[in-house]
């Protein structure tokens, strides 16, 4: 089963005031901390970001890509629909770039998850669902085409035309994203 992983760091981050991607935790941009909790477990990550983020961060055996010129700059969803569309796979695993404290281990109890009979498998944090630290089953693709076609961006009305396997996951902090300067110096700085 191929699976890829794809870091989605293509934001604005106009909360944040700059791109989240290069803030550092512990000397190390937020972006490391997702590229190194999906290496061990996919046979290809991809960075999905703007050209400058790329000449920011040297990071080996990534490939980096931008959203596809249709759908450039339209969200999650689009950046998800962007690496399906360079990279086939079976899985796709993605993550975010904004939660420095992922792991390994809560990326592998994830792949352990997959199923054929369901399109998507996210966790859920205190009975929230995390799209965004989710897997997506290829057939997803043609969803979220549509999805995109129609101008509509949002993670849950995708999911809502999914199969969704829901997993409770129990540990908060890996799922944890700094949006704001005021969340980093709390949780960081």
């Amino acid at each position: 089963m191929k699976t890829i992983g794809i870091v989605l760091a293509g934001g604005q981050s106009k909360r944040f005031g700059e791109p989240k991607a290069l803030a550092l935790r512990r000397g190390k941009p937020f972006l490391f901390y997702s590229v190194e909790a999906l290496r061990p477990i996919v046979d290809q990550v991809v960075v999905v970001a703007q050209p400058h983020i790329q000449k920011q961060i040297q990071l080996k055996d990534v490939q980096w890509i931008e959203d596809v010129s249709q759908h450039k700059g339209k969200g999650p969803l689009a950046g998800i629909y962007s690496a399906m569309k360079h990279y086939g796979a079976t899985w796709y695993i993605v993550l975010p770039c904004d939660i420095p404290f992922i792991h390994e281990t809560i990326v592998t109890a994830l792949k352990q998850q997959a199923d054929d009979a369901f399109d998507a498998i996210v966790p859920y944090v205190n009975r929230r669902p995390q799209p965004l630290v989710a897997i997506y089953h290829h057939r997803v693709k043609s969803l979220i085409y549509d999805c995109l076609q129609q101008g509509e961006y949002r993670m849950y009305t995708f999911l809502s035309s999914c199969r969704v396997k829901h997993i409770e996951m129990k540990e908060e902090q890996p799922f944890m994203n700094i949006n704001t300067k005021e969340q980093y110096y709390k949780w960081i700085g």
